[in-house]
């Protein structure tokens, strides 16, 4: 076995800071400093594709999106996994039946309808910007209106967004098997959830990596933050959970670094011991 270090990072919270609205100066440094010193990164995240365009052409060594149902290992997709049509159209009307907003995560965009786009455009843009700056950073991140959509953009993963409070107990309830919904967003406005195809995890898409290059999971460290990271950070040999991560991640993980904001994904990198 290789003694490269493959290391793959959420991008919400991890990478990049919802708090700050950008990838902290000493995370993309790490980045660099672990390629230089012969370690692979991934960005490893339940965005679909769609939704990470910004960044799409950072110097990483390949991609897991939509929680491992789009893998890209160097320029090659090595798996590739979309949701019918059929069940988009039947989780949609379930979100709708709940009246909670809607977001279908594409390839080549993302579309939301009006309730989904005011719950999370926060996230993406400070409160106090204008409302034309924060349509400008949603299509900066592949965020397009539903009236927009191209019905030959398959979609990989959906979201459902509620105003803050509101539980989303009741979708998860009628979801059809195997999908799930996990809550990876939380705000003032509203928070906000991933439903994917619960038979396909971060680890999965983790392992097609792992088995392209010829290594194993205890050549890998996964970092993260939030529950769709859990499974990922138990399978990896090293799992790093975020200084500002969720308790049920900080147990599960071998060690917690500090605060996004506070160098934490640097931090990482130096425990893990590839810079």
């Amino acid at each position: 076995m290789t003694e490269t270090k493959y290391l793959f990072l959420d991008i919400d919270n991890t990478f990049y800071s919802g708090k700050s609205g950008q990838v902290p100066a000493t995370a993309m440094e790490a980045v660099r400093l672990a390629r230089a010193n012969g370690s692979k990164v991934f960005l490893c995240t339940g965005r679909s594709r769609a939704e990470a365009m910004k960044y799409l052409d950072i110097d990483v060594d390949g991609f897991i999106f939509s929680s491992g149902s789009y893998c890209v290992a160097g320029n090659t997709v090595i798996y590739d996994h979309p949701i019918s049509t059929e069940l988009v159209n039947e989780i949609m009307g379930l979100i709708r039946r709940f009246e909670m907003g809607v977001l279908l995560g594409g390839l080549n965009h993302a579309y939301l309808d009006q309730k989904c786009y005011e719950d999370v455009k926060n996230y993406f843009s400070k409160p106090e910007t204008d409302e034309e700056t924060k349509r400008k950073d949603m299509r900066e991140n592949g965020m397009f209106e539903m009236e927009q959509r191209d019905p030959e953009d398959p979609v990989y993963k959906m979201g459902a967004s509620v105003s803050h409070g509101i539980s989303f107990e009741p979708l998860r309830e009628v979801l059809p098997h195997p999908f799930r919904l996990i809550q990876t967003l939380s705000s003032p406005e509203g928070d906000f959830g991933d439903i994917s195809d619960g038979s396909i995890m971060k680890s999965d898409g983790i392992r097609r990596v792992l088995d392209w290059y010829g290594a194993d999971f205890k050549d890998a460290v996964g970092i993260g933050d939030s529950e769709n990271d859990l499974d990922m950070i138990q399978a990896c040999g090293l799992g790093i959970a975020m200084g500002n991560g969720s308790d049920a991640v900080k147990q599960a993980a071998n060690w917690v670094t500090s605060d996004i904001d506070d160098d934490g994904l640097l931090h990482a990198f130096e425990y893990a011991g590839v810079i």
